[in-house]
């Protein structure tokens, strides 16, 4: 994920005034090397125990609360000074040179910034270095709640500069530059950063501004303990978004090996036949009555399927006449005729639900398992545009003109029903598996957003 150096990294009183570069290789050769980070002179050794450890570290539960010392507050301009990002450059000095800056997406994204999130340019000696320890703030945004996020460097790279649009911020203070980094990201920092943002298209920061700002801090050991917990934290979620995009990656292979026939499944062989939509799957006539009310309304998502809209989206947007919406099943495939940026023709996916969907949508009853199997073979963008471009209109506003009928004249796949079932079953269990994961991800950054909010008063 990150190098993992000291918890006491930079916080050198010396090696922060002297505001000289590290000793790193050169970053064609190494980046974010953990051992090469942990010798820069710009890190505390500190006896092991005070090492950040793994996800299976002690400290994985909450630092218990100290009520035996009060914490101490100081203006931030009083525990260190800040720098300007790069000035003076043009496009044209991007892109090449032996030197790199940290990137604004890389500040704005990461309370710890991604040792990768550099770019190339000139050296430049006129400009100010990055070294181990800083923090950066975005001096600018296009709201006022995203002003003044900040992030923490533990690299060590030469010839390091940062972005035109963010500011460092080098500690004098014996401080852990990681607690510091979750307390400038916790929601009571925040609020104080956001009261300062001004401009009415672009908000902006004052530098001289944010050093006014109080830091509450505890004892330096304290300090620590609060790092090594956050670290553990991030570590945690980060396993589980490597998990996630793993599990992705598989789908992404299976759907493309499988609907190419690259991959069969054993007992499988004979050829996959083409037939068109509509002579499989049939028109849905079936308007809602009186069984279907506004709790029974249905949205329809690239990303999340066909879900309850008001659970998904908070309250029902459906007209008060439900008498014309189409009834829908889980042998349903929903076709929207609404245009996204990835498919300008609309989507094609099935639904797992009983409910209604709008009028405008064209709903079609599949036997068995086939309006799941249509659907996995729709989820790839160029399949599903493929198929829609021929058959699909486009109007003066990019609205979409094809009748229910006409969306079904393309030619799918058709495959044998225990095919079918095979290939459902095996695609199910990946997206029940990534949806797992996706879940305990957003757990522990629900537990560590709590924990920001609760420990740093």
């Amino acid at each position: 994920m990150f190098p993992r150096v000291p918890l006491d990294d930079a916080n050198s009183t010396h090696s922060r005034r002297t505001g000289q570069p590290g000793t790193a290789a050169p970053l064609s050769t190494l980046r974010c090397n953990p051992a090469t980070a942990q010798k820069s002179p710009h890190v505390n050794r500190q006896t092991p125990n005070q090492t950040v450890q793994s996800s299976r570290c002690k400290h994985s539960h909450p630092p218990r609360k100290n009520t035996s010392r009060t914490w101490q507050q100081r203006k931030l301009g009083e525990l260190g000074f800040t720098y300007s990002g790069l000035s003076g450059k043009n496009k044209s000095d991007f892109g090449h040179g032996s030197a790199y800056f940290v990137t604004y997406l890389n500040v704005f994204s990461n309370p710890i910034a991604d040792c990768y999130g550099i770019e190339a340019v000139e050296i430049d000696d006129k400009q100010h270095k990055v070294i181990t320890g800083d923090i950066f703030f975005t001096a600018s945004s296009e709201t006022p709640e995203d002003v003044g996020m900040t992030s923490l460097w533990l690299g060590a790279q030469d010839n390091l500069y940062l972005n035109s649009f963010c500011f460092g911020y080098r500690m004098t203070a014996n401080h852990n530059s990681i607690f510091m980094a979750y307390s400038l990201r916790s929601p009571q920092f925040r609020s104080k950063i956001q009261l300062l943002a001004q401009g009415i298209s672009r908000f902006n920061i004052s530098k001289k501004k944010v050093m006014e700002l109080i830091s509450t801090f505890p004892s330096l050991s304290e300090q620590i303990r609060i790092a090594k917990f956050f670290r553990v934290l991030d570590d945690l979620i980060a396993a589980a978004k490597k998990k996630a995009d793993l599990l992705k990656l598989k789908k992404r292979y299976y759907l493309q090996a499988i609907f190419s026939q690259h991959l069969r499944f054993k007992g499988f062989t004979k050829p996959w036949q083409q037939r068109k939509l509509g002579d499989v799957c049939k028109v849905s006539k079936n308007i809602n009555k009186t069984q279907y009310s506004q709790s029974d309304v249905l949205s329809v998502s690239r990303d999340a399927g066909v879900v309850n809209q008001v659970q998904y989206q908070g309250r029902s947007f459906a007209s008060n006449d439900l008498s014309r919406y189409r009834t829908v099943t889980p042998q349903s495939l929903i076709y929207t005729k609404s245009p996204l940026k990835v498919a300008p023709y609309g989507i094609m996916i099935s639904s797992h639900v009983h409910g209604i969907v709008s009028p405008l949508y064209a709903v079609y009853q599949c036997p068995n398992n086939y309006n799941h199997f249509l659907s996995y073979f729709f989820s790839s963008s160029a399949t599903l545009n493929n198929y829609l471009k021929p058959l699909v209109a486009k109007g003066a506003k990019n609205t979409i003109n094809v009748s229910d009928c006409d969306a079904a004249n393309g030619m799918v796949p058709y495959v044998n029903a225990e095919e079918v079932d095979a290939i459902v079953f095996i695609f199910q269990i990946l997206d029940t598996l990534i949806e797992e994961v996706k879940d305990k991800h957003d757990l522990i950054c629900r537990k560590k957003a709590f924990f920001l909010q609760k420990m740093f008063v």
